[in-house]
């Protein structure tokens, strides 16, 4: 399935919540190259469950979502270890 993805919108809160995740993702097979990935952590912060409004955003202003793009949005919740993912297909 990585390889069908062409974004991966992840808000990843910490630097050790980053290292986690690509941990996970690389020793389940379904790491998602790191190019395919979007953030606006840096420039927004933390803004928690804003956080996926706030990259959907982003990565549609950037200009470079093309229709028929899919797009993958995961946000961990580093406090009760889950996390939620929902796929999206550009139109």
């Amino acid at each position: 399935m990585p390889a069908e993805l062409d974004w991966a919108l992840v808000h990843d809160s910490a630097q050790s919540l980053h290292e986690e995740l690509v941990s996970l993702l690389e020793n389940t097979s379904g790491m998602i190259p790191e190019e395919k990935w979007f953030s606006v952590l840096r420039e927004k912060g933390n803004v928690g469950s804003a956080s996926i409004w706030l990259m959907l955003d982003g990565l549609l202003a950037s200009g470079r979502v093309k229709s028929g793009q899919r797009i993958l949005c995961v946000v961990p919740e580093s406090g009760r270890a889950l996390i939620g993912f929902m796929m999206l297909e550009a139109v």
